[in-house]
């Protein structure tokens, strides 16, 4: 199969995506997302993409169409109400964006109106570019360097990090934003109590599950805001 139909039949949820097209669908609406079906053959097609790259450029381990469902899709997907939740008007920052998990997935989605895709890997950058040209994507602005380092010219709403680093570590990153407000959406796989109390006092840290398509794998979000008032560690 060419390159073209490849991509056709990621868009139609047909071809070898015809069982990911399924499995988006079904996901999609165990999370109560309304994502209407041009939507999801969008980010079909960006898993396309993503194999296709991956192939000369290394920038997914997880190239089989049902896993990267799963594993991209739907776990990005998981945080998709609560983004749209804190972010509002806002730009939306996904910090270590990788080849553009979740940032891309949720740009595609319509979670966020603005969104600034952040990585230190050039190859990973230079893919979303590519992505976005070629999927139409006007929202996003991908951005090669490193989030502590980054001068935006206006605070973020919300900063997004999946798997990136230790909770306290992500918080001294960000902490100048933190102080006017921003809200930072941390993203786990296996979240301790230690580390949450490693973070500052003077930040509240709030934990909810987040929906997981692997039953052995337990996957949460940390709100992280600054407050005087100390912090939760309730789980949901």
């Amino acid at each position: 199969m060419d390159i073209k139909q490849l991509d056709a039949d990621a868009l139609a949820g047909e071809g070898v995506w015809a069982q990911s097209a399924e499995r988006l669908a079904s996901g999609v609406e165990r999370l109560g997302l309304a994502l209407d079906q041009s939507t999801q053959g969008r980010l079909l097609a960006y898993l396309a993409l993503l194999a296709r790259w991956s192939k000369t450029y290394n920038l997914t381990a997880v190239t089989d169409p049902m896993a990267m469902v799963d594993r991209h899709l739907l776990d990005s997907l998981s945080i998709h109400e609560t983004v749209r939740h804190w972010s509002g008007q806002g730009l939306v920052v996904d910090a270590g964006t990788g080849a553009g998990l979740p940032g891309l997935v949720l740009a595609l989605s319509g979670a966020g109106k603005r969104w600034a895709l952040v990585d230190s890997n050039g190859k990973k950058v230079r893919f979303i570019r590519h992505a976005c040209r070629t999927l139409g994507i006007q929202n996003v602005e991908p951005i090669q360097g490193r989030v502590e380092a980054l001068d935006l010219g206006e605070v973020p709403t919300v900063v997004v990090a999946r798997a990136l680093a230790p909770l306290n570590r992500l918080v001294n990153w960000v902490e100048g934003w933190l102080a006017q407000g921003t809200v930072l959406l941390a993203m786990k796989a296996d979240l301790q109590e230690s580390e949450i109390l490693e973070v500052s006092p003077s930040y509240n840290v709030s934990v909810e599950a987040l929906d997981s398509i692997e039953p052995d794998v337990r996957r949460c979000l940390a709100v992280i805001r600054s407050s005087t008032a100390g912090r939760t560690l309730d789980r949901e």
